[in-house]
């Protein structure tokens, strides 16, 4: 049995995991960034070095290689550039870095790319080539499978799903401009869309979900306003690489009951009738705490 290491860098904390070719994590351990923002991004680095030795030598596994999964993260270059939410701006060679310092091959590339070959490798895109990958937590991330492999465009960042603009001079989204549809689908945007409708106090969108469960308005009305908003997006995005299927995942694709009804309803009625009724809504198949060290550790699998 061949193991690896999949690595997903958050912006509050870092996963590392050991990973079988079968996809089965053998153990894990956290790293909490929080400790390290004040200093450079090597210090970083070097704690991520120190935690795979400790996985290696703990279960005596030579590791095969190493895959990154990172917020900006660039394929072709190996690194982190300008990520919003991460202590260290600029552009940093995380790759590299690591690759030396390990002497193992170090893959990386941006954590939706990284889950959508997870669920290549391993979920429900098994049978797929083509697909589009969305991940819904605090912001929107997209990964883009066309013939089997992922779009990087030339520059290695393409894809961006959500900072494609859904409400001309709407709010303002994390990457500077207005109306992205980040900005609206994702954790910040339920609330900012449910709190448009009733100025009670709500924090989480499991708490959204509950309300709308329990027959709330105003809280049936925000999943399926956000359905639209996600279902009009992605009517363009078909145009592009004419998928098979448009997969979920993250904590509001948990709450796909609530938005997949107006998601589709939009979807279909703004298509080109080229690809009307040939795609297929669907939920991630990778456990929600193992998808994006999965995804990681696909990229050298």
């Amino acid at each position: 049995m061949r193991y690896y290491i999949g690595i997903d860098i958050g912006g509050t904390s870092t996963t590392v995991g050991l990973v079988s070719e079968e996809g089965v994590i053998k153990d894990r351990s956290i790293i909490l960034i929080e400790g390290f923002a004040f200093g450079p991004i090597e210090a970083f680095l070097d704690a991520i070095a120190e935690e795979i030795k400790k996985l290696s030598e703990k279960h005596d596994q030579l590791i095969e290689g190493i895959g990154i999964g990172a917020p900006n993260g660039n394929f072709y270059r190996g690194t982190i550039e300008y990520a919003p939410n991460m202590p260290w701006k600029d552009e940093h060679e995380v790759a590299a870095y690591l690759e030396d310092k390990m002497n193992c091959q170090t893959v990386l590339t941006n954590d939706a790319n990284a889950a959508a070959i997870g669920e290549k490798q391993f979920g429900v895109a098994q049978d797929l080539n083509d697909f589009i990958l969305i991940t819904l937590g605090t912001g929107l991330g997209s990964g883009i499978v066309s013939g089997g492999n992922v779009i990087y465009g030339h520059d290695g960042f393409a894809g961006e799903l959500g900072h494609s603009i859904v409400v001309p001079e709407g709010r303002d989204c994390t990457c500077g401009r207005k109306g992205c549809l980040e900005a609206y689908v994702s954790i910040r945007g339920l609330l900012e869309t449910y709190h448009a409708y009733d100025v009670g106090k709500v924090t989480t969108p499991q708490e959204i979900a509950a309300k709308a469960e329990a027959g709330d308005q105003f809280a049936i009305e925000t999943f399926e306003k956000t359905g639209e908003w996600l279902g009009l997006k992605l009517a363009d995005a078909a145009t592009y690489t004419s998928p098979e299927a448009i997969i979920f995942f993250g904590g509001i694709a948990q709450a796909s009951d609530l938005f997949f009804p107006s998601l589709k309803k939009t979807l279909e009625a703004n298509v080109h009738n080229l690809y009307r009724n040939k795609i297929r809504i669907m939920k991630s198949g990778l456990p929600l705490n193992d998808a994006a060290i999965l995804g990681s550790a696909a990229l050298v699998i």
